[in-house]
């Protein structure tokens, strides 16, 4: 930048205004500027070729990976929404089709003309030995009217429930005779006669 005027005050002296030249009308009178053209670029504007020279891009590189990132992404949701949507389709459908476990109704084992014999009932208990349990097999008969077998059977579950929740209770305390009569006053409200074991082992 020095040495500018000195350069501009070469040009005036050969009658040549520097403000208003291009480097047309330097290039008809002789004069180089090869070795100006660095100091002139950082003073003045860019000339109208240096847009030109720099390759124009549509759209930048990043943009193209975020594109094929989205479209992966959306391609992956489409695959795991299709998925989700065939098993629950399909699981659904299965469902009812395997139904849960259905308690069934206990069944009287015999109707003999004066009365039931109930299926055996399998009870653990505790001894007085420790660690060790022990086990009763128990079937008992109720005598009853044969008139009223049908509403003894309808109401089973809920005998058979009130006998092995007294065999449970009792099998490590009480003897055999003592569980009879204890059940007989247990099944007071049902039309029972008499209620005896057919069968008892205790183990």
């Amino acid at each position: 930048m020095a040495d500018q005027p000195g350069r501009k005050a070469d040009l005036d002296k050969e009658g040549i205004v520097f403000a208003d030249a291009g480097k047309a009308e330097l290039d008809k009178d002789g004069i180089s500027l090869e070795s100006q053209e660095p100091e002139a670029d950082a003073e003045g504007p860019p000339s109208p070729a240096a847009p030109e020279e720099a390759p124009v891009e549509g759209r930048p590189r990043y943009s193209r990976k975020l594109v094929m990132a989205a479209a992966g992404g959306a391609a992956g949701l489409v695959v795991l929404l299709v998925v989700i949507g065939f098993v629950l389709l399909k699981g659904g459908a299965e469902a009812p089709k395997t139904p849960g476990v259905v308690p069934q109704a206990p069944k009287a084992a015999i109707s003999g003309g004066d009365g039931l014999v109930l299926d055996p009932f399998m009870v653990f208990y505790e001894t007085k030995t420790p660690r060790k349990s022990g086990i009763l097999i128990a079937q008992v008969s109720l005598k009853v009217d044969p008139d009223v077998i049908p509403s003894i059977e309808s109401r089973l579950y809920d005998i058979r429930h009130i006998i092995f929740r007294r065999l449970s209770a009792a099998a490590s305390v009480y003897s055999q005779t003592e569980i009879t009569l204890m059940l007989s006053d247990d099944l007071m409200d049902y039309p029972i006669q008499e209620v005896a074991f057919v069968q008892y082992n205790a183990r």
